[in-house]
């Protein structure tokens, strides 16, 4: 039987009208829906400095914003001009910059303080005045913060959790963007270095499972590295120096990676109340021997702390650092205390909680450098020839000593025998948790030997051909690839005490990203806050770091280092990309600037409903007839 289904005119057309819709509807739906249908609002000033990935933020911020009715001006400077811009001049509206170095305590004073020497936001206290405390409320947290005790409290914790949500919810004086991660290319043979640790706290792990291609000696690491230029703590500001006298150095205090802190030459440190520490040295240390030969006996005790710490407040002049120390007493041989004033603007002496922090530092053989003393009888004479002698050939209580060195060639450390770091009487005090953090020492090396190759691609040269054991390497993933399939080596990652980030000038000499006027009556967000947080939702953080990173870097959120884990609020606002609430942020102040046209998918299918509809009516209003 066949089956005959007639279609008539009417139906024919009323299958035409459907055709006809779902055929133009399905060719428009892949139209956006929404352009943007005005000139630029306004225009804002982005700066950095060239080289490296800079100027590429500068470029995507700016097609990031055009899609909210901002235009920006990307103007990229050399370096000392974009240092001036920073300090002094300061014409500009968004920067991007990095910050780097510290991270064992939250306190970022100096930063996002009003009169922080790195307050480049423009940040001050009429922001966000509160009479009941008689200053800024940002200003508040940051100077409450650094009286909290004990330093590792839950209540401090939760204090800087809270303070980092209103930082970035309230003021938003800049978004974070990435924070780079270390790698680390090492020949397979090596056994038990971690590069969270480095290479002087993985020493006592390290050993050779068997020789490499270019290995000339399998009982000594090589690493290349710049010159040194002053091996004296006090006077060096480069890191060849640093790490040379931080081998042969030890610090009063030691900080992880992860942040916590350890007695090291101080065998305990206490506070009697919230304004007084005290020290106890570490018993049985022996220095090493000078260069010269001349103090071959001698044994580290509290004047050699401080020594140390009055060299650097009256030689080195770090009165910003050790501010908060108002006196300092030596009780014993063995004991000291330091008496601590973290505000001296009130009569009465204010705790400080990040003061463990300024003490982990190399302490200096006061036996050797305060031979002679200025008029006073109390300050060193940096004159005497000790001084100079001790800028090249520095020694302490480290693992290593100098043996010898090369202009421009190399510097060789050789583990000393008689330091207390193998010296198991001394390292199995159960505070230290020596063998977990230092390793057991029974198979370490003897000798570290530092080539002098400043030029990166020589120094990855001299890595692929074996005559460099270990090298940081770029984060690039073509770099990172090529490392991690070669079986002749292993590759390391770790995050980094760093930040990249996007600055705003808030100051009210920029008229739109500064003004302070409030929207209207609302008073709770200014209108240069709300294009602030717009800023921040137009970018697509994921989407910067996959194209100008390859994903090599941490994407993060916090104006602290992310790596300070347990300071990093977990709950704070991310910003995450999200292009309508940036309009939306932007529509309160202009309420046109993303005004649309209207998607044309739904004008047609407006219509063409329209136009079935009426075919039904007609064809209903013939059946009638």
């Amino acid at each position: 039987m066949r089956v005959i289904i007639k279609i008539t005119n009417n139906k024919k057309m009323v299958i035409f009208g459907v055709i006809l819709t779902v055929f133009i509807v399905n060719i428009v739906s892949i139209q956006p829906l929404e352009t943007n249908g005005i000139d630029p609002l306004f225009t804002l000033v982005f700066k950095t400095n060239g080289g490296g990935q800079r100027p590429d933020y500068g470029n995507m911020l700016k097609q990031y914003l055009a899609r909210i009715g901002i235009d920006v001006n990307v103007i990229i400077q050399d370096w000392p001009t974009f240092i001036g811009e920073l300090i002094a001049f300061r014409d500009f509206d968004i920067c991007y910059v990095g910050f780097s170095g510290g991270g064992a305590d939250p306190d970022f004073t100096g930063v996002y303080d009003e009169n922080g020497s790195l307050n480049l936001f423009g940040y001050d206290t009429s922001m966000d005045w509160d009479d009941e405390l008689n200053t800024g409320i940002n200003e508040w947290y940051m100077k409450q913060g650094t009286q909290i005790m004990p330093p590792n409290s839950q209540e401090r914790i939760q204090h800087y959790w809270n303070w980092e949500q209103y930082l970035m919810d309230k003021i938003c004086p800049m978004l974070p963007m990435v924070s780079p991660r270390d790698y680390y290319a090492i020949w397979s043979e090596l056994e038990g270095y971690n590069c969270s640790k480095g290479v002087l706290q993985s020493w006592g792990d390290m050993y050779w499972t068997d020789s490499h291609k270019g290995q000339h000696d399998t009982n000594e690491l090589v690493l290349a590295d710049n010159a040194w230029m002053d091996l004296n703590p006090l006077f060096q500001d480069d890191t060849a120096s640093a790490f040379i006298s931080s081998a042969c150095m030890d610090p009063l205090l030691w900080y992880d990676s992860d942040g916590s802190v350890w007695p090291h030459l101080a065998k305990s440190f206490t506070f009697i109340n919230d304004t007084t520490l005290e020290i106890v040295a570490r018993e049985g240390i022996k220095w090493a021997d000078d260069f010269e030969g001349n103090f071959t006996n001698e044994y580290f005790d509290i004047r050699d702390v401080y020594f140390t710490i009055y060299g650097w407040l009256y030689t080195h002049g770090d009165t910003q650092t050790l501010d908060w120390i108002e006196d300092m007493e030596i009780i014993d041989d063995m004991t000291m205390r330091f008496y601590i004033d973290g505000d001296d603007t009130t009569p009465e002496n204010e705790p400080y909680t990040p003061c463990l922090e300024s003490l982990a530092m190399k302490i200096s053989p006061e036996h050797y450098l305060n031979q002679t003393q200025e008029i006073n009888g109390v300050t060193p004479d940096i004159g005497h020839p000790s001084w100079n002698i001790f800028a090249t050939h520095c020694f302490g209580t480290g693992l290593f000593q100098i043996d010898s060195f090369s202009l421009g060639e190399e510097t060789i450390l050789e583990v000393r025998p008689d330091s207390w770091w193998v010296n198991d009487s001394i390292t199995s005090d159960p505070d230290l948790d020596w063998e977990r953090r230092f390793g057991d020492f029974t198979n370490y090396l003897d000798q570290l030997r530092v080539s002098i190759i400043p030029i990166e691609e020589e120094a990855l040269s001299e890595l692929k051909a074996g005559y460099v054991d270990l090298r940081a390497i770029s984060n690039s993933p073509v770099v990172v690839q090529e490392y991690s399939t070669n079986p002749d080596f292993a590759v390391q990652n770790d995050s980094t005490y760093a930040l990249g980030f996007y600055a705003f000038n808030m100051r009210e000499t920029r008229p739109v990203i500064g003004n302070r006027e409030p929207y209207y009556n609302d008073h709770s967000m200014s209108k240069g806050l709300r294009v602030r947080k717009a800023i921040c939702y137009a970018i697509n953080k994921n989407e910067v770091n996959r194209i100008i990173n390859g994903d090599g870097c941490d994407v993060v959120y916090w104006p602290i280092y992310h790596k300070m884990s347990i300071w990093c609020n977990p709950n704070i606002i991310r910003y995450d990309f999200d292009i309508d609430k940036a309009r939306e942020y932007m529509e309160y102040n202009y309420p046109d600037c993303c005004s649309t046209i209207p998607g044309l998918t739904s004008i047609i299918s407006i219509i063409s409903l329209t136009f079935i509809a009426a075919i039904i009516t007609i064809n209903y209003e013939r059946k009638k007839q």
